[in-house]
């Protein structure tokens, strides 16, 4: 009889991290069964999704409150489906407000494996405990992880970062840019807004002013708005038209080609500044939340940096802009002083190699699906804790 997986990942960038692990997973015994929460990429796979969290994703307190009912009846479904299903291992994929929950309910009958840790670092250790009661195995992807967890008494390892694996542009620099009809005169800004509409709509206005700022300074600067697939056009539409100065074009192709053909960047905090840094563009960090969200985060977060090229070199290489503290005409004057200073600009992106080279080395996933093999040809239910 095949074995079972339930895989769980609560929003788009896991369901790539869980969707490249299903297909190495799949490579190593490809009559493995997976059903779960995710996304289309997860589906694309071949887990049998109970829902699709993306199309759900929220930011903050007060987003995570308004779909309070709708977690709730998802969270128990997947319980009643773990337990009818009776899976050889539960994995979860960062998202831990949801997912700590549900390992909590079935730690004493299934193995549960957690790819992607919850962010303790950042927030206090005091998840710590409750992590060492609940999960069985941890596979972290940034270094400095492996020494919480493993002083704590947790089975853990690192496997490396997976955006190693698939950050890569279609063509070199200067063919994107050619696509993408940037003259050589040009200099090309990208404003990164964000996955969820409550991002773009925080978050956008305040970039486009900056933009308005920096056109004073820099004006043969020319803007490209970097569209997500979770939030509607009108969103776009009615944002852009309150800013008619700045023709942002919009792109929602490849990414990984708009970044690489950049010469700056505008990016609010999440994975993409991280891909950004590995394709060596520059940028500036946009962090904006709710009230309560703001509130609630400036009591628990334990570290000095939000962005995550910081956090690895332990200094401030990337300008962090956030919640009161966003003023386009303080960011149009930095960026300026960046742009047009070349020592600095080429120190900023060294610094980004300098952040790449501790992520480890391309293979992560596949690390990742070795390791859970392994634990599971060890591990029994007998000796869960």
């Amino acid at each position: 009889m095949p074995r079972k997986f339930f895989i769980i990942a609560g929003e788009a960038s896991g369901d790539s991290h869980g969707s490249r692990l299903v297909r190495e997973l799949k490579k190593k015994e490809p009559d493995l069964e997976f059903v779960g929460l995710g996304g289309p990429k997860m589906q694309a796979e071949g887990v049998l999704l109970l829902e699709d969290m993306t199309r759900l994703s929220v930011l903050g307190l007060g987003d995570v409150l308004r779909k309070y009912f709708v977690y709730r009846k998802i969270f128990y479904r997947a319980l009643e489906e773990i337990r009818r299903l009776r899976p050889d291992a539960v994995i979860l994929i960062d998202s831990p407000a949801f997912n700590l929950r549900l390992a909590k309910k079935i730690r004493k009958r299934f193995p549960v494996i957690y790819y992607i840790s919850p962010q303790i670092w950042a927030w206090g250790k005091r998840r710590i405990h409750t992590i060492k009661k609940i999960v069985h195995k941890m596979l972290v992807i940034l270094p400095f992880e492996v020494e919480l967890y493993q002083k704590a008494g947790i089975p853990c390892e690192f496997v490396g970062h997976p955006l190693l694996d698939h950050v890569q542009p279609s063509a070199d620099r200067k063919t994107l840019r050619r696509r993408l009809e940037i003259l050589d005169d040009d200099l090309a800004v990208g404003l990164l807004a964000g996955s969820r509409q409550t991002e773009v709509e925080r978050i956008l206005p305040l970039m486009l002013q900056s933009a308005r700022e920096l056109k004073t300074h820099l004006p043969r600067a020319v803007y490209f708005l970097a569209t997500a697939p979770n939030v509607q056009s009108s969103v776009y539409d009615k944002i852009l038209n309150q800013y008619p100065d700045i023709r942002a074009r919009r792109i929602d192709g490849n990414l990984y080609d708009l970044i690489t053909a950049l010469d700056f960047a505008l990016i609010t905090s999440g994975t993409t500044t991280l891909e950004a840094a590995l394709l060596g563009t520059p940028f500036f960090l946009f962090y904006k939340a709710s009230w309560s969200t703001y509130i609630l985060g400036k009591q628990l977060i334990r570290v000095p940096y939000l962005g995550l090229v910081n956090l690895l070199t332990d200094r401030r290489v990337v300008p962090e802009f956030i919640q009161y503290d966003i003023h386009p005409v303080t960011i149009a004057h930095e960026a300026k002083v960046l742009l047009q200073n070349r020592d600095l600009y080429e120190r900023m992106k060294e610094d980004f190699r300098e952040a790449r080279a501790k992520l480890g080395e391309p293979g992560a996933s596949y690390r990742a699906a070795q390791s859970i093999l392994e634990f599971l040809g060890k591990a029994s239910v007998s000796s869960l804790r």
